[in-house]
């Protein structure tokens, strides 16, 4: 029995996941118009062959997302529960995860620790740019360019500006 354990516990140092194979990057969304929601998303690479991986950020466990390679997991949620601050996202095993669900059930079980800590620095959402909107600028200038090629071309023909009752203006022939 002890020789099966001990293969076993040679066979997960060997297959398993290491903290010293990661490299991670990250993104939180900053722009408040462009988003109704603040997403956390952390993408890393790691040397877990064949091992469902899942993250806790907070107390939320969260699955992680293969696709060749390299793994993600994200988290979106609204601004206000999500204000600027570091996070970190703890990435666990199989086992770990099943320990860590155990470990928040039970607070005298002991709490595992993570194959991996990255830590996310959110900055906060906030409104990026001008205080008036690029539309209303352009909507404006156009107008005033409109006004005065308008104002222009009143003064190259000699139309006044005033009302006219002259019916060669009122219906022009092109």
């Amino acid at each position: 029995m002890f020789g099966v354990i001990a293969v076993l516990a040679a066979l997960q140092v060997a297959y398993g996941c290491s903290g010293d194979s990661f490299s991670a990057t990250s993104y939180t969304t900053t722009n408040l118009p462009l988003a109704t929601e603040t997403a956390i998303i952390v993408e890393f690479t790691a040397d877990c062959p064949d091992s469902k991986l899942a993250a806790v950020i907070g107390d939320e466990v969260l699955p992680v997302y293969t696709a060749g390679d390299s793994n993600m997991v994200t988290l979106v949620k609204d601004h206000a529960s999500l204000p600027s601050n570091s996070y970190n996202v703890d990435i666990y095993d199989e086992a770990g995860i099943v320990a860590f669900k155990n470990h928040a059930k039970d607070a005298s079980v002991e709490a595992p620790k993570p194959i991996k800590t990255i830590t996310v620095n959110h900055p906060g959402v906030s409104k990026e740019g001008l205080p008036i909107q690029t539309e209303f600028i352009v909507m404006v200038a156009s107008l005033l360019v409109w006004w005065g090629a308008n104002s222009i071309k009143a003064k190259i023909f000699g139309i006044n500006s005033t009302i006219i009752h002259n019916e060669q203006y009122l219906y022009p022939m092109f």
